[in-house]
């Protein structure tokens, strides 16, 4: 990683750009522009907790559910290159479970061939009838986001959210899990409020952790991850650390495609509005537009170390590979 400018220079610029690679899995980083190996399908733009880390109430709501025409258009290309994608997730800003078509999605893709689907919940819609239709239908990783075991924490920090429902709904995940696709994956993620110079908060996060033990099996992950700034445009009082300017490319630009509710593209997550539109799936293909000029210009601004031209990438760390808050660091990502 290239924290200071001093450092940027052509051989460490290419050494994070063969670490690039080796992440995903490609002997040269050019090869990533056959087609994205991530992408995420945000197929509902609304939400029913308003975290105040969350930039929910500044979503533009204009179109709130995926119509199932867009949807068919991006599973047709999608599958098409089936054998290349690593992962598709079904969820960008919003809560899924609110789509009530979300399972017949996640098997119209698994049917087509997609290796892994993935999305992520805050797990207070996730009874015991819907896990096990998502499980039926294919779902390969879920991400339960919860970030404390203390129930007036926790409330203080998902407004809109009972405590007591989404423990239940997620140890009844963990069990329907074991029973009907027990190679599946749970990633129990929580944001990180914790001081880790504080032993009070250390010992919190402790108890956080050793929470999911008995529950969890060895394929799974416990980890907390710090709160962000949304790409430079939400702020949460002092809970989000400001870091200084970073230097080396940025993983997204060369791995993962995003594509809103109404099917326009954004940089990236932190993009939610997508003020830095890159494309429209309605009009063009997902290749088309993962070849374009804009997002050629993008990959030459980091691959030559002056990522901070961009707004949302000015200081942005979310995506380095960062475990300090994840107990068991999983070996494969370690590359």
């Amino acid at each position: 990683m290239i924290y200071n400018k001093t450092d940027i220079t052509p051989e460490n610029l290419d050494a994070e750009m063969n670490q690039l690679a080796r992440r995903l899995k490609l002997d040269d980083i050019n090869q990533a522009l056959t087609f994205p190996r991530f992408i995420l399908v945000e197929t509902v733009r609304i939400c029913n907790a308003r975290c105040p880390f969350c930039t929910v109430d500044k979503w533009d709501p204009k179109v709130p559910f995926m119509p199932e025409p867009l949807f068919d258009k991006i599973a047709d290309e999608l599958i098409e290159h089936a054998d290349w994608i690593f992962y598709v997730y079904l969820q960008k800003a919003g809560e899924p479970l609110l789509d009530k078509h979300i399972t017949r999605r996640i098997r119209r893709l698994k049917e087509g061939g997609i290796r892994r689907i993935n999305l992520s919940t805050n797990a207070s819609l996730l009874n015991e009838a819907r896990a096990t239709e998502l499980l039926e239908a294919g779902l390969d990783e879920i991400m339960l986001s919860i970030d404390s075991i203390q129930k007036e924490k926790y409330e203080e920090m998902r407004p809109g959210l009972k405590f007591d429902t989404v423990i239940r709904n997620i140890k009844t995940y963990f069990r329907m899990r074991d029973q009907v696709k027990p190679d599946s994956v749970i990633r129990v993620r929580g944001v990180s409020f914790y001081d880790l110079d504080n032993p009070e908060d250390q010992e919190s996060l402790q108890r956080w952790e050793e929470f999911w033990e008995e529950l969890k099996k060895p394929q799974d992950r416990i980890y907390m991850k710090r709160p962000h700034s949304w790409g430079n445009q939400h702020k949460w009082d002092d809970h989000i650390p400001k870091y200084d300017l970073t230097y080396h490319p940025c993983i997204l630009p060369w791995s993962t495609f995003n594509i809103s509710s109404d099917g326009t593209v954004p940089l990236c997550g932190q993009d939610y509005d997508g003020k830095m539109q890159l494309g429209d799936v309605n009009q063009q293909t997902i290749k088309e537009i993962w070849n374009s000029k804009k997002w050629h210009e993008i990959r030459t601004l980091h691959s030559r170390g002056d990522r901070n031209e961009l707004p949302f990438c000015r200081g942005c760390r979310l995506f380095d590979l960062d475990f300090s808050l994840e107990k068991n660091r999983p070996e494969e990502l370690l590359v």
